[in-house]
């Protein structure tokens, strides 16, 4: 079966002057991420390297979770080069990616997206269109490379995935072009990541204003499977979460969210 993939040599045309300066597309593959992953573990410089699939059939989550691309979605992975002054900063990858296919859909749309802290954008409604995995390996003689993981939903069959997911055809009620939103995301990612670590308090404004987190009533759980259960009150200019539980205000650099309804009498 053949598997429509983006126009590389249209991408390498429209991204010239962004940081991406090798574009790299393929129909199917394993995971994105974990190809770039083991060719930067095999000494490959790949600072600047996007490879991009139309399915993926071993795709990897947060906590190791295995996830196969239905058809409809685009697997984008970026490769970054990393200073060492920015590896305290590496938390800020996934979110600053979220505010970029914010960025993106919204250019192409005109529909505003909302952010679910850490890894999650999702579409008006709450479903889930877009979500992030950010990986990062050490180099040789200091910094390293992070591997920005995101797979969007393009245009989702009737019966290929949950009622809990949307996608980009569903807010233009048209066809989606893949060129073209693998295009506006990859420019607005090297727009944010121009941000990054030098202007994160810009970052965390920007994501503080399109946070459906913010001001919700969240379960956190918390490496270690530790919960609390509150009320999510701010995202603090480190990128952390930072709910007010039952026992006190709790700070979270990881973990997982579950948005909750709120409670009775609230």
């Amino acid at each position: 079966m053949r598997i429509d993939v983006p126009d590389r040599r249209v991408l390498t045309s429209d991204l010239a002057g962004t940081r991406w300066h090798a574009i790299e597309v393929v129909a199917e593959t394993g995971s994105t991420n974990a190809d770039l992953i083991a060719r930067i573990d095999a000494g490959e410089d790949l600072g600047g390297t996007v490879l991009i699939s139309a399915r993926q059939t071993s795709g990897r989550g947060r906590h190791a979770r295995v996830w196969e691309t239905p058809p409809g979605q685009l697997a984008i992975s970026a490769a970054v080069a990393v200073d060492p002054s920015a590896i305290n900063h590496l938390g800020w990858l996934s979110l600053l990616t979220g505010l970029a296919v914010h960025d993106a859909v919204t250019e192409l749309t005109g529909t505003g997206l909302e952010l679910k802290w850490p890894n999650d954008v999702l579409a008006p409604g709450g479903r889930k269109i877009s979500g992030i995995l950010s990986e990062f390996r050490l180099t040789p003689g200091g910094g390293g490379v992070a591997v920005i993981g995101t797979g969007l939903n393009l245009d989702l069959p009737v019966g290929s995935a949950p009622d809990t997911a949307a996608s980009i055809s569903g807010l233009t009620d048209g066809p989606v072009d893949q060129t073209r939103v693998a295009g506006a995301y990859l420019r607005a990612l090297s727009v944010r990541l121009d941000s990054w670590p030098d202007d994160i308090a810009a970052l965390a404004e920007n994501y503080r204003a399109v946070s459906a987190t913010l001001g919700s009533r969240v379960r956190l759980i918390l490496p270690g499977d530790a919960e609390v259960i509150g009320r999510a009150v701010d995202i603090d200019d480190e990128g952390r979460v930072v709910v007010d539980g039952p026992d006190g205000r709790v700070t979270a650099s990881a973990g997982d969210v579950t948005h909750l309804r709120p409670a009775p009498g609230s």
